[in-house]
């Protein structure tokens, strides 16, 4: 993956970001404590993008569409708990590149 590819996928949690702070306006329900913690890992993630393998970015990548998808095991923005499922997702990938 190129460093417009990760460019990308950055440009995309920083959309998710804007749409969950958005629905906090709606709903103070929505976890925004845990999406803001998503997003910070996955920016600590991003930013090492060339050191992990291509199975490794792989993984990234499958997670960032995880957390995006709104409407996963357990929607985001309609759950007090909605992004427990989302960072369940994060820790997993995390092991896998060695941060945990």
């Amino acid at each position: 993956m190129s460093d417009d590819e990760v460019a990308v996928l950055r440009e995309a949690l920083t959309s998710h970001q804007a749409m969950v702070t958005g629905a906090l306006a709606g709903n103070d329900q929505v976890d925004i404590r845990r999406a803001f913690a998503i997003h910070a890992d996955m920016a600590r993630i991003l930013a090492q993008w060339d050191t992990y393998s291509a199975h490794e970015q792989r993984e990234i990548v499958k997670t960032v569409q995880y957390i995006i998808d709104t409407e996963d095991d357990d929607n985001d923005l309609t759950s007090p708990d909605g992004f427990l499922d989302d960072m369940a997702r994060v820790d997993r990938l995390q092991q896998l590149l060695g941060f945990v």
